[in-house]
């Protein structure tokens, strides 16, 4: 396993995730007291997606991992 190429995916998986995290912090500022719920569902469903983003990606920088130590493990 190319340990270079692990680190390079990791990193860019985690500046992705950044991003995001970013973009979701800007959504839940958001004032919506006096907005009735039913026109909240667009707000909703894009914090739904940004933080359905940040798990897949959290996922596979964890399965990365795992894979890169399990291959680590196995040439010692």
């Amino acid at each position: 396993m190319n340990n270079k190429t692990i680190k390079f995916v990791e990193k860019r998986m985690l500046k992705t995730m950044m991003e995001d995290e970013k973009k979701l912090r800007e959504l839940l500022k958001m004032e919506t007291n006096s907005v009735p719920d039913q026109q909240l569902d667009g707000l909703m469903v894009k914090i739904e997606q940004l933080l359905g983003r940040i798990m897949i990606n959290q996922n596979k920088v964890m399965l990365l991992q795992s894979i890169g130590e399990e291959d680590g493990n196995r040439k010692k």
